[in-house]
């Protein structure tokens, strides 16, 4: 690339950008892997047991490998991982198994990005952020946008499941967009990647045996790829989170239901109406917005 080019491109786009829209395009990769996995007959808890278990090898090398930041953990630290994989594993987990049984997948695929306003909420509690009138019509597009986007599989009526779908993006926004927030600022991103998901582990694997959780798979090789994006997003993510405020990094995720469209589109064989073209442009628009704005 031209070295002014490059340059310009170091001006108006920070690391913050580049490390969220990658992370927003793996985990639409992970979305549509798990879709698919989905579709040739593997079950979903046998996916999570299988995924955290080739996963957890690689977390237990990584915390061990940060001896540095081993020492620097304390009884309150340890207490913040306990309540993030507590977070991670029962109040998004679970509430997202309740949300889908209860309600359609057009109103949680539209009422989980409201995850963005409850992480500017938080974010103006426990980091003083102040709540902006640019946060807010950004908000209301990107919702808009997501509305657009998931209109086409069904009409919006509220549900039951809604509530459960509320409970889960106020969870996301607090358990993951604050506190992994805050331990990023304290200790070292993959550090924070792996305490946080041995943590979450060990309620993963109360649910595991709730569920009578099947070990039977159908595609190994495509197992393995899956649990190479988990962690590759959460390394990702987490250095996102270093260099941006919450906000500003939920807001560019909001990426990620559009990269799984595209990517749905060419893989799956899903349908793309005008309609979802609408609210594509919007999130993209909103995303671009945030990094002009500095949000």
């Amino acid at each position: 690339m031209n070295p002014c080019m490059r340059n310009k491109i170091k001006k108006y786009f920070r690391p913050a950008f580049f490390l969220s829209i990658s992370a927003a395009l793996i985990w639409a990769c992970q979305i549509v892997l798990f879709r698919y996995q989905i579709t040739i007959g593997e079950n979903p808890y046998t996916l999570a047991l299988w995924s955290t278990a080739i996963e957890l090898p690689f977390w237990i090398w990584m915390l061990f490998n940060k001896k540095g930041e081993i020492k620097r953990l304390n009884p309150k630290i340890i207490g913040i991982f306990i309540i993030i994989g507590f977070g991670s594993a029962i109040a998004i987990g679970l509430m997202e198994n309740l949300a889908l049984a209860n309600t359609t997948a057009t109103n949680f695929a539209f009422l989980i990005r409201t995850v963005v306003l409850f992480t500017i909420l938080f974010s103006a509690i426990f980091f003083k952020e102040p709540i902006t009138r640019k946060k807010l019509i950004m908000t209301f597009t990107i919702l808009l946008g997501a509305y657009f986007l998931n209109v086409q599989s069904g009409r919006f009526i509220l549900k039951l499941g809604d509530i459960f779908t509320l409970i889960e993006a106020a969870s996301i926004a607090f358990f993951t967009n604050i506190l992994i927030k805050k331990m990023v600022t304290k200790l070292d991103p993959d550090f924070t990647a792996a305490a946080q998901y041995i943590a979450g582990s060990f309620f993963l694997v109360g649910i595991f045996i709730y569920q009578h959780t099947s070990l039977l798979l159908h595609n190994i090789p495509l197992l393995v790829l899956y649990a190479f994006l988990g962690i590759t997003f959460a390394r990702v993510r987490n250095r996102a989170f270093q260099h941006a405020s919450s906000t500003f990094v939920t807001m560019i995720m909001s990426f990620t239901p559009v990269f799984t469209l595209i990517l749905s589109l060419f893989l799956l064989g899903e349908h793309l109406a005008t309609i979802q073209l609408v609210g594509g442009f919007l999130i993209i628009i909103t995303g671009f917005m945030a990094e002009f704005l500095k949000i």
